[in-house]
């Protein structure tokens, strides 16, 4: 499944600052990361699993290490989540 982002939602970040353009780049980066490896940890418990001789104990950490990296990126998530709800409330407190 795709996210597909209105029009509108683009058009204010290209007009930021390049530090910002760096700070979205940042946080993109660290929210890919732990995707990244998400995806990879599954795809080698998939081969894990297709295996005739499986590992219990390596299938094993492959899937902690799955539940970690989603833990990292939801906590990406949600520090993202209280500094944009922090901006705005101290935004809106000014009007």
């Amino acid at each position: 499944m795709r996210l597909e982002l209105p029009d509108q939602s683009i058009r204010p970040l290209s007009n930021r600052s390049p530090e910002s353009a760096s700070a979205l780049a940042a946080l993109l980066h660290e929210i890919n990361q732990p995707l990244t490896a998400i995806l990879s940890n599954a795809q080698a418990a998939q081969r894990f699993l297709s295996n005739t001789l499986l590992d219990r104990a390596e299938l094993h950490d492959i899937l902690e290490d799955i539940v970690a990296d989603n833990k990292r990126a939801a906590g990406i998530l949600k520090r993202l989540s209280e500094a944009i709800k922090e901006t705005y409330a101290i935004s809106n407190e000014d009007c």
